[in-house]
């Protein structure tokens, strides 16, 4: 009779974790693609652009060379407010690896026809490498949403300016961007 009562007691809490994990939400039905969730769990989708990563040589390389990723055009057409809570969605099939590994949000660099994210700078005459994507990146934080994708969010609230979530796999750039209130 005893062990029958602490049976009981021991599966309650399995049951209740697993009603928990069969609600159902809308996932992206394709990996790898990004998109907004409002705050009635509908997804709607980012700005998407092919990366165009490039080498700007200056001076014949006596001066210098950087490799940006380029975008086309100076703003996205999808735009937020300053302070606005925004949560984003994207399906994964890879796990085990950590988040932010996975997926990056880049502050872009805006120039009269498109933005870039610098990924790297030479120094003259190649004397002095380094990596600079670290340089543009805001922090996030993930959950898991769903079966097989991620929400993640900022961990602070963005300042104006243009942006782009970036993946593993460099193909694709999601763009929006913040406005002042």
């Amino acid at each position: 009779m005893k062990y029958a009562a602490l049976l009981m007691l021991t599966a309650l809490p399995l049951v209740t974790l697993a009603a928990q994990d069969t609600e159902t939400v809308q996932e992206p039905e394709y990996v790898g693609i990004v998109f907004v969730l409002d705050p009635a769990g509908t997804l709607s989708p980012l700005e998407r652009q092919q990366e165009n990563i490039q080498t700007k040589v200056r001076a014949f390389g006596y001066g210098g060379a950087q490799s940006p990723s380029v975008f086309r055009g100076p703003k996205s057409h999808v735009r937020f407010k300053t302070g606005q809570n925004i949560e984003f969605v994207v399906r994964l099939n890879i796990s085990g690896i950590e988040p932010d590994r996975l997926v990056k949000l880049n502050i872009l660099m805006v120039s009269k026809d498109q933005c870039e994210i610098i990924m790297a700078k030479v120094g003259s005459v190649g004397m002095i490498s380094k990596s600079t994507t670290g340089e543009s990146l805001c922090t996030l934080n993930f959950a898991k949403y769903g079966e097989q994708s991620l929400k993640f969010a900022p961990s602070v609230s963005l300042e104006p300016g243009e942006y782009a979530i970036t993946s593993m796999d460099g193909q694709s750039g999601f763009l929006f961007g913040i406005d002042p209130q």
